[in-house]
């Protein structure tokens, strides 16, 4: 390093998100695996309500997730963001009231086992309904976007009215229940750019051992299942339990699978960078069946069964 560049403070590896997340005073957790359902949240000023910032071990460069918590009754404050994100309902019942940016308002109803999303760049207010708490789970691309303009006022204070992107949004679901589901669905909500998959196993299934590119976050859904890592065929499996509540990573560019080695169907939600409506990478436009890609990375291994 020069000496002129020195004399001008110049900083390296820095990581805006995670200076941004520091900064907002809530819990930032750690670990290989999270219980989403037991975890400690305390009041977060921006969001008006309760909220931990959850980083499991293994997660992408492109994804965050935060666990919101409103007490019955409780409104947040008015949400307003360029990011996107898709929310999972953990507990509780409620609704979020959307205000377009031209003026239009429209309501989405929620309940535990619903997967929401939000227009990008409208105002929002989540309220909780009933005599329960609710938990919401939200996944966001916030790390990325942050990463990249390293500006919070541009995302979270942004003008932009977005009316184009804003009405694709509206004009496909904003919200779907997981609970009567009886088989494996790609979930294109709002138009997001965030592709969010329900996975269920019947007892004694397993997947096949598919290698993640990019990385993937994975809540299990029920008691029943669990992940299994491995770098190589011959390599060392690791087994991950998963039961209801429990967010995990699925690392990038390792193979993984699920297997239920339960007596009742396991049920799962991958949630990753990349939807049908917006895939970005070539691996995620191969997954939802496009043949013309190049160097897609795909791959699968032949995988035994693992005892322990």
């Amino acid at each position: 390093m020069s000496e002129a560049t020195h004399d001008l403070g110049v900083k390296y590896l820095v990581d805006p998100y995670l200076n941004w997340a520091k900064a907002e005073g809530v819990p930032i957790v750690e670990g290989a695996t999270l219980d989403l359902l037991t975890l400690e949240t305390r009041p977060w000023a921006r969001f008006g309500l309760n909220g931990a910032i959850c980083h499991v071990e293994g997660r992408c460069d492109f994804l965050s997730v935060f666990l919101f918590e409103l007490a019955p009754g409780q409104s947040s404050a008015p949400m307003r963001r360029l990011f996107e994100d898709c929310f999972y309902v953990l507990e509780g019942r409620g609704v979020s009231e959307i205000t377009l940016s031209d003026g239009l308002r429209q309501d989405i109803a929620w309940g535990e086992g619903c997967v929401i999303t939000t227009p990008v760049n409208a105002n929002c207010v989540h309220r909780a309904d009933g005599a329960a708490r609710a938990r919401l789970v939200s996944f966001n691309d916030l790390r990325y976007l942050m990463g990249l303009y390293r500006n919070e006022t541009f995302l979270f204070a942004n003008p932009s009215p977005m009316s184009a992107r804003q009405r694709l949004a509206i004009g496909t679901p904003l919200s779907v229940d997981l609970a009567p589901m009886q088989a494996d669905a790609s979930l294109q909500l709002g138009d997001s750019v965030i592709g969010a998959d329900y996975l269920r196993l019947a007892p004694g299934a397993r997947t096949q051992a598919v290698r993640q590119m990019q990385g993937a976050h994975l809540l299990g859904l029920s008691d029943e299942g669990r992940t299994i890592a491995r770098e190589s065929e011959t390599s060392e499996p690791i087994a991950t339990p998963m039961r209801r509540g429990r967010l995990t990573g699925l690392p990038g560019m390792m193979f993984h699978q699920l297997e239920n080695n339960g007596a009742a169907p396991a049920t799962f939600l991958k949630v990753e960078l990349g939807s049908r409506a917006s895939p970005i990478f070539r691996s995620r436009r191969a997954a939802y069946g496009d043949e013309d890609v190049y160097a897609s990375g795909r791959a699968v291994i032949s995988a035994e069964p693992v005892t322990n």
